[in-house]
């Protein structure tokens, strides 16, 4: 069986379908939590009406808590437990479980039941894994509820000369659960948000490395494979040409033997340019531990791709040449440094200039360009998934958040900045010691 090549995606297309995998609750997670939520009722109620002696109507409770428990059974037998339900389902799953809870808040007290705050947990669950629109609909059911709740109860049969609470005291209670229902599920919905932003972004970054990395393998079958064809090419052009010279000038023969020479000529230079591969992959090797370059050769080799283009590269340095790092080209720095390097000569009007400095502790890297600059309301949130590096331009926003993290990993530290006479900084800061790598030729 052919393997197919990873398909890049549009970015809304490539988006909805990684949170569209993701959706949703595991069924036996939401059959837990309800099973504990049963257990925890019936407990309740039993101690309160046994031990306490507090005379409740068992019958509807009962009722309610019956139907929480064999709507459990049905769900848990008819599907299974590793079932993930779609954001539809989850969400019915926890409108119910909202309705259950108020019709047993509405026998025990309503609101002036310690339990009301149990309110809170569907909303948060649904803030952590639903949509937007799900944790909305959620919200607005619990509040009507708490609003419900807050006038009609029925009230607990506590016995003479319990504390008694004021309308006042409901009403702060009412305000506590409205507010605690609104920030907690805003606020998992952010952290939550943010969670699924990175794994998404991660995923596709993944998704992109996997793809330069089977480019890269089939660059090297194909220079196999050149370097395999090129005894039987020489043998097919050594014979073809004596054939020309041995058959009668002008015959058909020979205007045959003259087209195959010629063809196979044609082929040999196509080989040939198989074997050498790509101008920037010309002294880079297959292993990074045989790419140990000193710091200006290593952006040289970096930028050698994106110079075919009218755009000027200029390298300076700023340091001892005897003293400049030296480093070896792994993978996480050409991805990296190839991504910032690109953006910058996308956006440049005629020139982007590296800058690099050295000293014993630190490396430093600032890559600059002549263009617009980055936009000064994302600048602070350059770096995150989904967040496009410039005004009017740019895909999903994830060249700059692959970079970062490639850069990361290899011990650097990004930041970005805008000239004062237009155009856009960016800066690479690595410890040197954790950069460089001892020379290993030096033994």
């Amino acid at each position: 069986m052919v393997e197919k090549p990873p398909q890049t995606l549009s970015p809304n297309i490539e988006s909805d379908a990684i949170n569209l995998a993701a959706g949703g609750v595991r069924l036996k997670t939401l059959v837990y939590i309800r099973w504990l939520a049963v257990l925890g009722q019936a407990l309740t109620v039993i101690l309160v009406h046994l031990v306490f002696g507090y005379d409740l109507p068992l019958l509807p409770i009962a009722l309610l808590i019956g139907a929480s428990a064999i709507l459990n059974l049905l769900v848990g037998l008819n599907r299974k437990s590793s079932t993930r339900l779609p954001n539809r389902g989850a969400i019915l799953y926890l409108f119910y479980d909202i309705l259950q809870l108020a019709g047993l808040l509405y026998f025990t007290g309503g609101l002036t039941n310690p339990f009301s705050v149990l309110f809170l947990v569907p909303v948060t669950i649904s803030a952590t894994n639903l949509t937007r629109q799900g944790t909305f609909f959620l919200g607005l059911t619990t509040l009507a509820c708490l609003s419900v709740l807050a006038v009609f109860y029925e009230p607990l049969p506590l016995p003479s000369g319990s504390l008694y609470l004021s309308n006042t005291y409901i009403l702060a209670i009412w305000a506590a659960l409205v507010l605690g229902t609104i920030f907690l599920s805003g606020y998992a919905w952010m952290i939550a948000a943010d969670s699924r932003k990175m794994s998404d972004a991660l995923t596709i970054a993944r998704a992109e490395l996997a793809r330069e990395q089977q480019l890269s393998a089939v660059g090297g079958i194909a220079a196999a494979a050149a370097h395999e064809l090129g005894t039987p090419l020489n043998t097919i052009l050594l014979v073809s040409e004596e054939l020309k010279q041995a058959l009668p000038e002008g015959s058909d023969t020979a205007e045959d033997a003259a087209l195959l020479h010629d063809q196979a000529k044609k082929c040999a230079e196509v080989l040939a340019q198989l074997s050498r591969g790509p101008e920037t992959e010309r002294f880079i090797k297959g292993s990074e531990h045989h790419n140990f370059l000193a710091l200006d050769n290593l952006f040289s080799l970096v930028t050698e791709k994106y110079k075919d283009g009218d755009k000027e590269f200029v390298i300076q340095t700023h340091g001892k040449q005897a003293d400049i790092p030296r480093l070896f080209l792994t993978a996480e720095l050409r991805h990296g440094l190839g991504n910032l390097i690109s953006n910058a000569a996308e956006f440049a009007a005629l020139q982007v200039t590296i800058d690099l400095y050295w000293n014993d502790n630190l490396v430093r890297a600032e890559i600059c360009d002549d263009g617009p600059g980055f936009s000064e309301e994302i600048l602070d949130r350059l770096g995150e998934p989904y967040m496009s590096s410039r005004r009017g331009k740019g895909g999903m926003g994830l060249g700059v958040f692959i970079a970062d993290m490639l850069i990361r990993r290899s011990g650097g530290e990004l930041s970005f900045a805008n000239k004062e006479d237009g155009g856009a900084i960016v800066e690479i800061l690595w410890s040197r010691r954790q950069l460089e790598k001892s020379d290993p030729f030096s033994n």
